[in-house]
């Protein structure tokens, strides 16, 4: 209800109520309380039917039935006389309508005050039956209308009203149906033509009529025939009323129930995915290690954080990518706002674009309401590709589009939508490889790759291995209720020793199964869970020997083989597996320097 208060009944000129479709009153204007002896707030929880009288209440639920049926927006309002009660009991009569619902909960209900009126009446009865019949159509203007001479005439300040000076507004039918909105004149056409077919006795119509100063006011025309000419309705008498004041209120409760189904629709929304990715696991909870080459990645996060340039997040699986979105995102302007993950390797291809953009309604088999996709629930915050070299090249150059301008289109949609979103994507394919072969859009590489980090192995951050196998034994000793705290060093040394293909996600498993098979503390790893009972041949020996020595040795007969050739063609590097940056890392750590 917070979008309602913009809602100001005051506004509008006759007695109005804000009602549910149960028939209860959430807001009235003091028109309201005045007409029915109310004080201020006092109208506010009380049913609708309580304001009339005890012998016509039983019409009150249909009238509420047919207003809050499924019809248009921009339905006729229907209006039904009844016989009123005050606060103190006494009678007024009234005329209630009730507008169509937006979101089928709420509807603003009009109630006229018939007391002048019906004295106005009884006036009339002893004098012209013509007049008569006209006020019994009209809360203001009278008008007479005659068919065959193309004459109108009326009664009261209609100059005024729609702002032209006496006698500029026609005195025609045909010059009063120039001045109808040209979107409605067709349809008062059809019915007028329809009111003299079928001799249906009296009309009752709304449209738009254009003003002196270019506006258009909202007309109610309502009549009833008092005279034909060979046998054919030629003249009738009625009244209209400007609606003008009560449009505008209706459009602006249909606007604030609009917005407020829609910001529902997006908290549901993005509420379900959080919950869905609080149910599931990020693979570790926090970055931990004090390596150089994760400082050097740390550093890189820090720089680019606070900026909104695209960032591509390059290295093996298991290495954190995500986690490294995460630390983006947390130390950027936008941390306030949802980081939306979408994994481009998982999704069906036949759904990846109602995921990533959402669709409408009925836009494909099965497609029974509409989506919120992933951009949109991202919206002034961070959305994260995941697996970024799996899209498909059919919405390669919808995502372009988005990155660039910032707009979308929905499966099955017809408009353009905006959207403010930082990207944030990771793959662990040779993206340049790709586009050289044709299977991903040079454009788009280009426009992802503004700032690339490289994300470390595990094996170029040996030093890392003891810190993150003692968080995940008391992380999953805990969770298991384990005692064990510490790892063996025999252990250990298996642990540092091994390449680590699966890197972190690889030696969080290992260790979460050996502490399910562990008897006590401290922690022995088997051998054969890293996927190798001894060492390889460079490293022969048992698991106890100095890894330090033989990994220095190692990297000492590859650089004699490549003639210490760090970088380049024929490297050292990539024979080791390692980066450029990594093995200088690991030459320092082990005090290694080219023989002079």
């Amino acid at each position: 209800m917070d979008l309602l208060e913009d809602l100001d009944l005051e506004q509008i000129p006759s007695a109005a109520l804000l009602v549910r479709v149960d028939g209860s009153i959430v807001r009235a204007n003091r028109h309201s309380e005045l007409l029915f002896g109310y004080g201020p707030g006092e109208l506010t929880g009380l049913e609708i039917e309580q304001l009339i009288q005890t012998q016509h209440r039983q019409e009150c639920p249909h009238l509420l039935e047919a207003a809050f049926t499924d019809l248009p927006v921009h339905s006729p309002v229907k209006f039904q006389e009844f016989r009123g009660v005050t606060k103190d009991a006494r009678d007024v009569p009234v005329e209630i309508g009730i507008g169509p619902p937006v979101g089928g909960t709420y509807a603003l209900a009009e109630i006229r005050d018939l007391t002048a009126a019906t004295h106005t009446l009884a006036r009339l009865h002893k004098s012209e039956s013509r007049l008569k019949i006209g006020l019994v159509h009209t809360r203001g203007l009278v008008q007479s209308i005659d068919i065959d001479k193309d004459r109108l005439a009326w009664y009261g300040d209609l100059d005024g009203l729609l702002g032209y000076r006496f006698g500029e507004f026609p005195r025609t039918l045909t010059g009063w149906f120039e001045l109808i909105h040209p979107d409605d004149v067709e349809r008062i056409q059809a019915d007028v033509e329809r009111v003299i077919e079928n001799d249906e006795g009296a009309w009752q119509f709304r449209y738009r009529l254009l003003a002196k100063d270019g506006s258009y006011r909202h007309i109610l025309d309502r009549g009833t025939i008092t005279g034909y000419l060979d046998g054919r309705p030629n003249e009738g008498i009625g009244g209209i009323v400007d609606e003008t004041e009560h449009m505008v209120a209706q459009q602006a409760l249909q606007s604030a129930l609009t917005e407020t189904a829609d910001q529902k629709n997006r908290l549901f929304a993005e509420t379900r995915y959080l919950r869905r990715e609080l149910a599931s696991s990020h693979g570790f909870d926090e970055i931990m290690g004090k390596s150089e080459a994760l400082r050097a990645t740390l550093e890189q996060v820090e720089s680019v954080a606070q900026t909104d340039a695209t960032v591509l997040l390059l290295g093996e699986t298991g290495t954190g990518k995500e986690l490294v979105a995460r630390a983006i995102h947390s130390r950027s302007r936008r941390k306030e706002q949802p980081l939306i993950k979408v994994d481009c390797g998982t999704l069906p291809a036949g759904l990846i674009e109602s995921e990533l953009f959402g669709h409408e309604k009925g836009s494909f088999t099965g497609a029974h309401q509409q989506k919120i996709g992933r951009f949109e629930l991202a919206h002034e915050g961070t959305i994260f590709l995941d697996e970024i070299g799996e899209l498909p090249m059919d919405l390669q150059s919808k995502l372009l589009r988005v990155i660039e301008v910032g707009e979308f289109q929905k499966v099955g949609g017809t408009s353009e939508q905006s959207v403010d979103v930082r990207v944030i994507a990771a793959t662990n394919r040779d993206l340049r490889l790709e586009v050289r072969e044709g299977r991903f859009r040079a454009d788009l590489y280009f426009r992802l790759s503004v700032f690339p980090i490289e994300v470390p192995p595990l094996r170029e951050r040996r030093e890392d291995i003891p810190l993150l196998a003692s968080f995940f034994v008391s992380k999953y000793a805990t969770s298991l209720g384990k005692s064990v705290r510490e790892v063996a060093p025999s252990s250990l040394d298996a642990l540092m020793a091994y390449d680590w293909p699966g890197n972190v996600r690889e030696l969080r498993n290992v260790i979460e199964r050996s502490v399910i098979l562990c008897n006590g503390n401290p922690l022995a790893v088997d051998p054969v869970i890293l996927g190798k009972a001894e060492p390889g041949p460079a490293e022969a020996g048992p698991l106890k020997l100095d890894l330090q020595a033989v990994e220095r040795g190692r990297i000492i007969r590859t650089l004699d083989e490549t003639n210490w050739i760090v970088k380049g063609e024929g490297n050292a590097a990539s024979r080791l597996g390692v980066t450029p940056s990594g093995l200088r890392s690991r030459m320092k750590k082990l005090g290694i320097k080219r023989p002079g």
